[in-house]
């Protein structure tokens, strides 16, 4: 032991010791503290210490109060500040500690944090007051935004009332500004400064003496907001703001300094000056001591030198001493003049490097005590923090090689920043934290850390004023100096980047004004509509309709709308730039590049692995803990309860993205398995328990009950020991109690167990905080909360691959729980910039059209008549009007497009694009291994599944190449239970095996353990790639694209009705993004490319009956793979409505990402697949029994939803005023007709595509009589109520011509298009003779049939609705087609009149069936003998087996002749 004490402090024996040591001191402390008669070789320094002990205090009163002091400059109030609790400054009422005051406060709102200057609504409009009030003399206060709402910021007096919905400046002497409505507020309102935005800093100064009240934003005056506020005796202003719901400030009324301090402005809490002077004293000792201890260190070198990355692993020396190195200082806790040997009379004499230690313990003491308060850890403290990392901090001058370093780490980008900074810590920074962690307690240094932090995150959140982000790269560079150091760094991951300010807060990257914007962005761009086909201007529409323009002038002026010159021009400078615009974006993206890899080396940090030991754990083990915590709190916690995110979705998406950076960066340096496969999660990892993936449901329920109905399966693969399996099983519960599931394993993990923690958690969020003393003491922050929270990990690094795992399921749950918020906020941005771009597009279509026709107004001879000069008046100023909304337009859309620089620029930039790509695939490649044996077994076969196709889409392909094997659950035995694939499902002891090993590796019943959000982060990761990124940032960058898209769509084909998962808000999940699927030629094309089994399992879904199912999706996707092959069915936007507004392109939010109830109402392109089609033909045609179910289910539902519609059309009718009309119906009359045009469309399809089942009794299963008749049935009543005028016509006519709200769709064209195309394919000539014949006798027999409602369709009469008008909709060929079905329906009607005898027209009511009333009673019941007609008898005998006259069994039926009744 001697021999390390030795080797640590040394012996200075030489004469010179007695001036070096005066020296020293005076250097240190100054002349003060010198001792003149202090000569004693052996105990001079020991005196010293005692010493220095006993006058350094007594040194620093008499330096502050020196009026010769240079500190003083700094700090002039220093002499006059009060130490008592008051504050007596003049002009100046109330205690010196300033906060909010929650007896104060209106309506409901949190304050959050101990400090009490934190402030958030929670209700509609909630107002609070401060604590203190002024009533002379310049004041002022700051606020920090957290949001960018409505809140009144301002002063008011005590006697001022507020409420719900009164706030700041509502009342007479009170005044208050908004920058959100930019508005300010004294009873009356005028507008006033700028819009401001999360993380401005607004200043509020009021001039009692002069009466006036000026807003500073960022430091920027936005001139003189009141010259008249009311002032005198017995009036004075207390600081107050008035917040709307979620909105949320940090304000500073002075207990730290102010961001932009004004000149002339007093804060209302007094700065504590004396502490400052005396922390700057002190810190110039530290100083003087850290400059000896580097030039002792490098006069004498250590035996032991080791970075700050690896410790000793000595426990014994770890805990006893801090062995001293080369990058920082360490020493023993106690004293070290305490230590003697009696043996050695030189260790009577205290060394050089004890002697610094106990000076520095002695400082460092006395520093503690003043940074207790945040104000000089703000003040002084951080910014030598600064300065010892090479920044210019408050006139203080940083070292050369500091500076030297963090200037070659700019140049470089801050490539590789974290391992410099771990791998060569900088000596002077580490030395002065070591000296914290040394003398200082802990609690009291975790305050102070977390002061600075604060501090930083406050800094970093501040809008940037130019596109250089200096504070906030800045900011985060001192983030990770401060991390340089191990017990820093562990302490801020524990307890501060968890807590009170989130980790996530500093992977932002905030949007800086528009002002900021347009230096970068040359010209403003948006992409501009082009006039498509079928366009016209809805004014010009609506006169040609009323004659009020003739035809050839409508020509005129819509060609010279289209084939201008101008147009033409405008065209080729639009693309000149739009160049420009992608160069300036991406400037934005290289001028944020600095600030996002700042940002990865920040991250990279926190995931550092080789800092763990024996006694501690590693960083990234730490945040691992902790990171989980943080999904728990901001993603699952919210989707379980609140469906919102408690973190901004912009926050979370930056956060998201940088961690995915990061983990990509890991992965690509230390990849686990196949390099070239993207970053996923093993199929085993569902099942074994290495992640509780946050107690969320699983796809297959809730985890217990899937443990124990599978069990067998988990067994099989995992074993009977495995720990997960036993953690389950029903005699875990030694009390006897009811069995919940929850393991002792489950319990002590922070899994289901925690919940309730959590809701206590988010309870405690939710209310507002205990009022804290107001000189707090450092037992109450984040140190003293440690035995509150989760338990640490254990000591040592954390494995690599379970590293990646959590990283991987927490990113997943992440997007899922807030990042695609953002997403869908973004493309909502660019979708109202289209719609606004189409807005302005038509006005100037407007413009044209009212200008050309103020050029025709009047005669030959320039002469105007009366009407013409007020017709004439009345264009010019619907002109002017124009021209104005058209000026409104493009100032929003200029302000648009700046925004969408940003997005292009800095959110949606390649990179993120490419990263999210991997992201989707590795996500993907999970799913689809642990649901598709086949895909498992043949993953290292490349693209098997890639295969062409036939189709118009596709172009040339091999056919053959798509028939792979395939079994219907259908031709199964009746033993085996029914399945989509040659395994069986809940009972499987099938299981996956390993091409290299054969090993068991996963059951396909096991899939059911996914849980639900991989599932839904997959589906938003494609849809945010292939439609809200897309098109502004092309999918076709992405590489193997089109491969990806083709395995999602197999995984959509085979799963959307998997009996695998039974969550339902999944399921829907699934059959949407199948839907958006088949709106897109590139995504049906993915379809189209699908192997054969997941197509024919998605066909047999689609063609499953529609009772007891939600089928009015299945069957929207069903029309969409017709769309484009039916009866003038090739449109996007419905041709009656071409005419006003257009055939464009839909939006994203209308691409099927979401599809609603108006599934047939959206506007999409044809694009009809060839490949599906026969696939559905030859799937009804070789399934007759399910074909003629499904069919019989198709026909019961269109047939109630045209009732459905019919009924309510006719309640509308009734009322004569639109206005009484209720919102409600409109809409559900519309839906309900969206609903028949669907229908009707897939039963097109279905006639077209086997036209036999109608007329073949082997073809649906001898049903095929009762199917035809019902489809005649329906499609003549169709007929009927819309064209047939005693039928139900005039109703639909008149609710056609009305115009209500969502009544746009309701045409003639959408209700007869798809009729007429049922009547055209069941007629085809090319089917055989006696198809034609039966199909025509059905119909003409049909007592609803009228020829004249059929020839209404094809009418030559203008004023009547006909095919003919849609030349561009309906084809000659069709139009043809349709003439000869008709042609044959007649003849078919006139040899039916002449077979009956002359006197069959008369026959007795007797004679009919009494259920219709339409056809011979030639069916009876037996036994019963009660008849009716074969249809009505066979119709019935589909829900019943009962006679409907005398509810007598069936036992059969038989054929009677009609007259022997």
């Amino acid at each position: 032991m001697m021999n390390v004490l030795r080797s640590m402090f040394g012996v200075c024996s030489s004469s010179a010791e007695k001036g070096e040591v005066h020296d020293m001191i005076k250097k240190i402390f100054g002349s003060e503290l010198v001792m003149k008669d202090n000569t004693d070789r052996h105990n001079q320094r020991t005196k010293y210490v005692s010493h220095i002990r006993e006058n350094l205090p007594k040194m620093l009163d008499a330096k502050i109060l020196s009026p010769k002091s240079k500190s003083l400059k700094k700090h002039p109030q220093a002499i006059a500040e009060n130490t008592e609790s008051t504050d007596d400054r003049h002009g100046r009422i109330g205690p010196k500690i300033v906060v909010f005051d929650a007896s104060t406060g209106t309506g409901r709102l949190v304050l959050v944090g101990d400090e009490r200057v934190s402030v958030q609504g929670l209700s509609s409009f909630a107002t609070i007051k401060a604590t203190s009030c002024v009533f002379a003399g310049k004041w002022m206060y700051e606020v920090q935004l957290g949001t960018k709402g409505i809140m009144q910021i301002g002063w008011c007096t005590a006697a001022c009332t507020f409420s719900m919905d009164t706030g700041v400046g509502d009342t007479a002497n009170s005044y208050g500004f908004d920058g959100g409505r930019v508005r300010k507020w004294n009873v009356a309102t005028s507008p006033y400064g700028q819009t401001w935005l999360p993380g401005d800093v607004i200043a509020s100064c009021i001039d009692m003496d002069k009466g006036t009240l000026e807003y500073f934003r960022n430091g920027v005056s936005l001139g003189v907001a009141f010259d008249k506020v009311t002032h005198g005796s017995g009036l004075a202003y207390f600081p107050a703001v008035s917040l709307a719901m979620q909105e949320h400030l940090y304000a500073n009324f002075g207990h730290v300094p102010f961001v932009f301090p004004i000149e002339g402005y007093a804060p209302l809490q007094a700065a504590p000056t004396r502490d400052c002077v005396r922390a700057a004293l002190l810190f110039k000792s530290v100083d003087a001591i850290l400059d000896e201890l580097t030039r002792l260190s490098d006069l004498s070198p250590p035996i032991i030198a080791k970075s700050s990355k690896i410790k000793s692993e000595s426990s014994k020396v770890e805990v006893a001493l801090r062995i001293h190195s080369t990058d920082s200082v360490y020493s023993p806790r106690a004293s070290p003049h305490n230590m003697q040997d009696g043996q050695a009379q030189d260790m009577k004499k205290m060394s050089r490097k004890a002697f610094l230690m106990s000076l520095a313990r002695l400082v460092i003491i006395e520093l503690g005590g003043v940074l207790k308060q945040s104000y000089v850890v703000v003040s002084e403290l951080l910014p030598r923090f600064r300065v010892a990392l090479g920044l210019p901090s408050k006139g203080l001058m940083a070292e050369q090689h500091a500076i030297e370093f963090y200037t070659k780490a700019k140049e470089d980008n801050f490539s590789g920043l974290a391992e410099k900074f771990l791998s060569q810590p900088q000596p002077r920074l580490c030395g002065l934290l070591e000296l914290l962690w040394t003398f200082l307690d802990e609690a009291a240094l975790c305050d102070i850390l977390e002061h600075c932090v604060v501090r930083e995150c406050l800094m970093f959140d501040l809008v940037s004023p130019d596109m250089n982000f200096t504070k906030q790269i800045e900011g985060i560079y001192v983030l990770c100096g401060l991390m340089q150091h191990r017990e820093t760094r562990h302490h801020l991951v524990k307890y501060v980047f968890f807590n009170k300010i989130t980790f996530d807060n500093f992977m932002n990257v905030k949007c800086p004004d528009d002002s900021v914007l347009k230096t970068v962005v040359r010209k403003p761009w948006w992409q501009r509509p082009t006039p498509v086909q079928g366009e016209t201007d809805p004014r010009i529409a609506e006169m040609t309709e009323k004659g009020m323009i003739r035809a050839s002038r409508l020509y005129s002026i819509q060609s010279k709308v289209l084939l201008s010159d101008k147009l033409k021009k405008q065209t080729k400078d639009d693309s000149k730039l739009e160049a420009q615009y992608r160069e300036d974006c991406d400037k934005i993206t290289q001028a944020i590049a600095p600030l996002e890899r700042v940002q990865l080396e920040f991250l990279l940090m926190l995931l550092d692995n080789t800092d763990g030991t024996n006694m501690v754990p590693s960083t990234r083990k730490i945040f691992l803990e902790k990171f989980r915590r943080y999904i728990m709190d901001n993603c699952i916690l919210d989707m379980r309860l609140f469906n919102v995110s408690r973190n901004s979705p912009a926050i979370s998406w930056c956060c998201h993205a940088r961690l995915l950076t990061a983990v990509l960066q890991l992965w690509h340096e230390n990849p686990l398995g196949n390099s070239n496969i993207a970053p996923h999660i093993p199929p085993r990892t569902f099942i074994d328990g290495e992640l509780d993936f946050y107690n969320v449901d699983r796809l297959g329920g809730v985890l217990p009950f899937l443990v124990r109905t599978l069990r067998q399966d988990l067994v099989n693969i995992l074993g009977e020991d495995n720990p997960f399996v036993q953690s389950f099983e029903p005699n875990y519960n030694r009390a006897g109690g009811i069995d919940t599931g929850v393991s002792d394993m489950t319990a002590g993990s922070p899994g289901l167990a925690t919940l309730p923690q959590v809701i206590s958690s988010m309870a405690r969020f939710m209310h507002a905080a205990m009022p804290p003393i107001p000189n707090r003491s450092t037992g109450e922050t984040a140190l003293a909360l440690k035995g509150t929270r989760s338990m640490m990990p254990g000591a040592g690094s954390i494995d690599v691959r379970s590293a990646y795992l959590r990283l991987l399921d927490g990113l997943l749950a992440l997007y899922h729980g807030a990042a695609i918020k953002h997403a869908e906020r973004l493309c909502e941005l660019r979708d109202n910039q289209m719609d606004m771009a189409d807005c302005l597009h038509d006005i100037e279509q407007r413009i044209t059209a009212v200008s050309s026709e103020l050029q025709h107004v009047g005669g030959a001879n320039g002469e105007l008549t009366e009407q013409e000069k007020i017709r004439k008046l009345l264009m010019e100023k619907i002109l002017k009007e124009l021209e104005r909304s058209k000026a409104v337009y493009e100032e929003k859309l200029e302000a648009s497009a700046l925004q969408m620089a940003w997005v292009i620029g800095a959110i949606w930039t390649k990179q993120r694009q490419q990263e999210l790509a991997k992201h989707f695939a590795g996500t993907l490649h999970s799913l689809r291994l642990a649901s598709d044996p086949d895909y498992a077994a043949n993953i290292q076969v490349a693209s098997k599944e890639i295969l062409p196709g036939k189709s118009s889409l596709l172009g040339r392909g091999s056919y053959a190449s798509l028939q792979l094997e395939y079994t219907s659950s259908s031709d199964q035995s009746p033993q085996s239970p029914p399945s989509r694939t040659t395994t069986p499902r809940a009972d499987s002891n099938t299981h996956v095996e390993t091409a290299s090993s054969g090993t068991q590796e996963f059951a396909e019943s096991l899939f059911a353990f996914i849980p639900e959000y991989h599932v839904d982060a997959m589906l938003e990761l494609c849809n945010t790639l292939r439609l809200y990124m897309h098109p502004t940032v092309p999918v076709i960058q992405v590489p193997e694209w089109e491969e990806l898209v083709v395995s999602c769509a197999a995984f959509l084909c085979s799963e959307f009705a998997d009996p695998r998962i039974v969550l339902a808000s999944t399921r829907e999940s699934l059959v949407q993004t199948l839907a958006s699927f088949a709106t897109q030629p590139a995504t049906m094309r993915a379809i189209e490319r699908v192997p054969l089994k997941q197509q024919m399992i998605m066909i047999e879904e689609l063609i499953r009956p529609y009772q007891n199912r939600a089928w009015a999706q299945s069957n929207w996707v069903l029309v969409r793979f017709w769309h484009g092959s039916g009866f003038g069915f090739r449109h996007r936007q419905w041709p009656h409505l071409a005419a006003r507004y257009g055939d464009r392109e839909p939006t994203v939010n209308n691409l099927g990402a979401k599809v609603d109830a108006g599934l047939m109402s959206q506007c999409f392109g044809p694009c009809p697949s060839e490949v599906i089609q026969t696939r559905i033909g030859d799937y009804l045609t070789s399934h007759p029994k399910e074909a003629a179910l499904f069919l019989n289910s198709l026909l019961s539902q269109l047939n109630w939803a045209f009732s459905e519609f019919f009924t309510m059309m006719q309640e509308m009718d009734r009322v004569q005023i639109d206005s009484h009309l209720e919102p409600r119906q409109i809409k559900l009359c519309a839906t309900c007709f969206d609903l028949y045009h669907g229908l009707a469309r897939a039963l097109e399809m279905a006639m077209c595509l086997a036209p036999t089942l109608l007329t073949k009794s082997e073809a649906s299963d001898n049903q095929n009589d009762l199917l035809l008749g019902r489809t005649c049935q329906i499609l003549m009543a169709v007929i009927s109520r819309v064209c047939i005028r005693g039928g139900g016509s005039a109703g639909f006519s008149r609710l056609v011509a009305r115009g209500l709200p969502d009544t746009d769709r309701v045409h003639y064209y959408v209700a007869l298009a798809p009729v007429a195309g049922c009547i055209v394919r069941l007629l085809d000539p090319r089917l055989p003779a006696d198809h034609l014949n039966k199909v025509a006798s059905s119909l003409v027999s049909e007592p609803l049939f009228r020829l004249d409602g059929l020839e209404f369709m094809l009418s030559k009469d203008d004023k009547h609705f006909s095919f003919y008008k849609y030349p561009d909709d309906v084809t000659v060929e069709e139009v043809n087609a349709l003439n000869a079905a008709i042609d044959r329906l007649r003849i078919a009607r006139d040899n039916l009149v002449k077979s009956k005898s002359p006197g069959s027209s008369g026959a007795q009511s007797d004679l009919l069936c009494t259920i219709c009333y339409a056809r011979p009673a030639d069916t009876a019941f037996m036994p019963c003998g009660h008849h009716s007609c074969r249809a009505c008898i066979m119709q019935h005998l589909l829900n019943s087996k009962q006679c409907f006259f005398c509810k007598a069994d069936i036992d059969s039926v038989r054929e009677i002749e009609p007259a022997n009744n």
